[in-house]
Order: C-alpha cells, then sequence, then structure tokens
C-alpha cells in the first residue's frame, strides 16, 4: 500500500493507448492462455482498459476505473502489476503539476504465438498440468505515437513482480533474481545468460557457436534461465550434453537438463509464478525482528560468492584466480550450491592458517555431498558437529608416516656387509697392535 501510496493516487489522470492491433483469436488466447498464469481480475482489467479506450474522449481520473471495475486503487495497481509483468501492458507518467499515466496496451499473443513462445508455454503447462495443456495445444491449435516530453516508463518487469522459486526454498541458491520481460529479445538476453562465456565454452570444445547460437535459440535458452534460474556454469555443461552430433542444440534435452537443476537446487515441483511483492510484505514484517548472530552469517553466505569471501580474508583485496578456479571445479563436481560452497571455504580458511589444501577441501566436500547438504544451515550445523574429525583430517603429524617394509634378501645383505666391516676393521686392529709391538722392542734395543 505504501509503493502504491507513492505512485498513484485516485485524483491522478490516466489516458489508454493501444501499441498494435490485436489478432482474430485474443480473447481465446486471454481466457484458456493467459488466465491460468495472471488470474481473473488481471483479464477483467485488460479488457476493461481495452474497451475503455474507444470511449475515453480525454484524460480522466482513477475514479472511473476503480468505479466500472468495482476495485479499490491497491487492488487496481497490483492487477496493473501483473499485466506488466506478464508484457500485456506499459505504464508511462509525466510528473507534471497534475500526474498524468499512459497505459499503452500491448496485443496478447495469438493462440499460435503463445505456444511458439518457449517461457509462457512451459509456465501453462506447470499451471494447468501436461494433460490439460496438451488437449489445449491440439484444439486450439497500426501504433499510436506518444508524447515525448516528459515521460518516464514504470512498467514493472516480469521479474519485478514475479518468481518461480518458492521462497522458502530460495535459502539455498541466490540465482533467484533475473531482470527480464517474457517477450525478450537479444538485447535483453544479453543482461542474463553470458553468451560470451558460452561462445567460448563451444568454441574449446570445437564446436561452431554460430550454428547453435541462432536468435530462435538464444530466445529459448534465455526463458529456461529465467524459470529455472541456471548459473551460467551449469548452463554450459547442460548445453554440451544437449548437442547432438550435428551440432544442433535439442530443446528437450536442455529443458529436461534445467528442470533437473532446479529440482537439485530448489524444489522437486514444477516452477510456477510467485508474486515477489506480496511477499515482500511478508519479508519487512519479519525484519523488525532482531536477528540473531547465526541468521546474520546464514544470510552473508547466501548473498556472497567464494571469490568475494577470499577477496575479503586477503589484505590485497584480491584473490587468487588458481584458487577461485579449484574451488568452482570442487563445487561443480560435487554438486554443492554457492551458499554451502562459502561455508566451506570459510570454514577452513578460519580453521588451516588461512590455508587452502585441495585434498582437504574435497574431502569435506565429499562428505557434506553424501550428507546431502543443500543450504547455508545445513553447512554450518554440520560443520560445527564434525569439528574434531575434520581437523584430524587437516592435521599432519610427523609420526603418520608408514614404517618401511623391507624385504627379507635386503635385510641379509645389509646384515652381511655389516659382518666384513667389522671383520675388516678387526683385522685392522690387529695390525695395528702388531706394530706397536714391534716398533716398542726395536726402541728398547737401541
Amino acid at each position: 500500500m505504501n509503493e502504491r501510496m507513492k505512485n498513484l493516487l485516485p485524483k491522478d489522470s490516466y489516458v489508454i493507448q493501444m501499441h498494435g492491433t490485436c489478432c482474430e483469436d485474443y480473447v481465446l488466447a486471454l481466457t484458456h492462455l493467459y488466465q491460468p498464469l495472471i488470474g481473473l481480475e488481471s483479464i477483467t482489467l485488460y479488457l476493461t482498459l481495452l474497451n475503455d479506450r474507444n470511449v475515453q474522449k480525454g484524460p480522466t481520473t482513477h475514479h472511473t476505473i476503480m468505479n466500472m471495475t468495482n476495485m479499490d486503487l491497491d487492488q487496481f495497481y497490483q492487477t496493473r502489476l501483473k499485466l506488466e509483468a506478464i508484457g500485456l501492458m506499459k505504464t508511462y507518467v509525466d510528473d507534471g503539476e497534475l500526474r498524468s499515466y499512459y497505459y499503452v496496451l500491448n496485443p496478447p499473443f495469438s493462440v499460435t504465438e503463445f505456444f511458439n513462445d518457449s517461457m509462457l508455454s512451459i509456465l501453462l503447462e506447470h499451471q494447468v498440468g501436461k494433460t490439460h495443456f496438451e488437449r489445449l495445444k491440439q484444439n486450439l491449435l497500426s501504433s499510436q505515437k506518444l508524447p515525448t516530453s516528459n515521460l518516464v516508463e514504470k512498467t514493472k518487469s516480469f521479474n519485478d513482480v514475479f518468481s518461480t522459486i518458492q521462497f522458502e526454498s530460495q535459502a539455498s541458491n541466490r540465482h533467484s533474481t533475473i531482470d527480464v520481460s517474457p517477450k525478450s529479445l537479444d538485447t535483453e538476453a544479453e543482461k542474463i545468460v553470458d553468451f560470451d562465456w558460452i561462445e567460448q565454452a563451444l568454441r574449446r570444445n570445437a564446436l561452431h557457436p554460430e550454428n547453435i547460437l541462432t536468435r530462435e535459440n538464444k530466445s529459448f535458452i534465455t526463458n529456461l534461465v529465467k524459470i529455472y534460474h541456471v548459473d551460467n556454469l551449469t548452463l554450459e555443461k547442460a548445453m554440451l550434453w544437449s548437442i547432438n552430433e550435428n551440432q544442433e542444440l535439442m530443446h528437450e534435452e536442455l529443458h529436461e537438463a534445467c528442470k533437473d537443476f532446479y529440482a537439485k537446487h530448489f524444489e522437486i515441483k514444477a516452477p510456477k509464478l510467485v508474486n515477489k511483492l506480496e511477499h515482500t510484505k511478508q519479508v519487512k514484517a519479519k525484519d523488525t525482528q532482531p536477528k540473531s548472530k547465526e541468521d546474520k552469517l546464514i544470510e552473508h553466505f547466501e548473498n556472497i560468492t567464494h571469490r568475494e569471501i577470499l577477496e575479503d580474508f586477503s589484505q590485497t583485496g584480491y584473490a587468487s584466480e588458481n584458487e577461485i578456479k579449484m574451488l568452482t571445479s570442487i563445487m561443480l563436481k560435487h554438486g554443492l550450491s554457492q551458499s554451502v560452497m562459502n561455508v566451506l571455504v570459510h570454514y577452513v580458511m578460519q580453521k588451516s592458517d588461512m590455508k587452502l589444501t585441495k585434498n582437504y577441501v574435497e574431502k569435506i566436500a565429499t562428505h557434506w555431498a553424501r550428507k546431502n547438504v543443500h543450504n547455508a544451515k545445513q553447512a554450518m550445523a554440520l560443520a560445527k558437529a564434525e569439528s574434531k574429525l575434520y581437523q584430524t583430517w587437516g592435521t599432519r603429524r610427523a609420526g603418520s608416516r608408514k614404517k618401511e617394509v623391507l624385504p627379507d634378501w635386503f635385510k641379509k645383505e645389509q646384515e652381511k656387509e655389516k659382518n666384513e666391516v667389522e671383520q675388516v676393521g678387526k683385522q685392522v686392529d690387529r695390525d695395528f697392535l702388531k706394530e706397536k709391538e714391534e716398533l716398542e722392542r726395536a726402541l728398547r734395543n737401541v
């Protein structure tokens, strides 16, 4: 409500414009495809605005739309944000002496376009179930200019409003916010996926990026990353696994790999849309309560990388690239989340006098992977419980080396050589005594 009061009041005027024209089956697409994702109120508001632009002869206040839809202003504001996030509407504001809004409606996808959009079709399948989705798929199968002065776009992006992670499981992974609209193209894709990184990885594996990273494939990859929150390292491995012998990206294989990543790091259930704004209110209410030191440390580990931890421990503020690569390799090899790896690095640095030994780190990582440690809280608890065991792993005792076992023949040779040396020594002593006696006799006869 506070956000709405700062951004929208009943006396603020609005003007409705339409960007393009609606396709023939737009109502069918809205009621059967968009509605399961954003709800009845959002579709009602969209259709009302769509038709109100023909009735409206000039700017009017928000009292009009409130009376027409029987919504209070808070309901209107929340519903408008969903329309913006799903790509059906853009909002511009002129903060002059009298604040004016320009609501620009985007035509919904046609049924064909909707099913061809990888992100929206995947979300709809998760929402209504595979059986109903397949039934739907089987059965269904000139713009106005805006004023150029004093306009600031206020449209919320998809990820400002929605997430596909249930927030109770979000703590196990920090890659939970990616800013992209549902109709993302190449420009937006670059903000989410590091395609330069992917291109270099493909070239290292003797693949041709120009054949694989097509515009269509980039859009598909970006939407998968947005839905399943896959990081770049995991995406690289998944893509290499999903390319066939003809150097073609197999969409279904990549989709399955991303689903596996989501199930492992977040939750087994397929991702559905979650309203972030509603969750933010709950979080703010919880934040008013004092946090313990442990809670603050957990929050720190969930919002940092192992590079930043090493930089914090370094007096110069720089981390060794070799150590970063070593830790990243161990993290991927054992399937540890970033927050768990952060706890591991912090623990080893504290307990081993700021030294990072690969064998020691990997031994603990193997143990945590077997224990199915998924988040920072579990990692901290296990590190505390097994601290004595881990310290014995990291302690090198001088007498811990195994005694060398010598064969019997070697022992006999050593004994023989020893006896020969002793015999030679005794003979030398006898010769010396004999010479000494002869010398003494000679002196007496002089």
